[in-house]
């Protein structure tokens, strides 16, 4: 198939939950958190995309995507808030809904748990 066949406009668009973080303890604090995080959030919301790392371990991001950024956040935090190293992790939250996307980033230790 040559590139200009492929109908990319039939493709869905979603919403992400993008949280960056810095120096973390171990593979396995990561892991166990993506684990988590595939647990909490409901199917017919989105899902947890994994993470990805640096070779050093100096930081890394996980993914999440699905129908509304800020509710997928909020099934998020309660994980997130259990990991002192992301504490300082930023959160990105892109919407897609309507004719524009628009983005908010913040650092996750300015949220509170209502």
């Amino acid at each position: 198939m040559k590139i200009n066949e492929l109908n990319f406009k039939q493709v869905e668009k979603q919403d992400s939950v993008i949280i960056e973080f810095g120096k973390f303890d171990s593979l396995e604090v990561v892991q166990e958190i993506d684990a988590k995080l595939m647990r909490v959030i409901p199917l017919e919301l989105g899902n947890h995309d994994m993470h990805e790392i640096a070779l050093d371990d100096s930081h890394g991001r996980f993914f999440t995507y699905g129908k509304n950024a800020e509710k997928l956040f909020k099934c998020m935090l309660p994980v997130l808030k259990q990991y002192d190293f992301l504490k300082e992790a930023t959160v990105h939250l892109n919407f897609t809904g309507g004719d524009k996307e628009r983005d908010i980033d913040f650092k996750l230790s300015s949220v509170t748990a209502d």
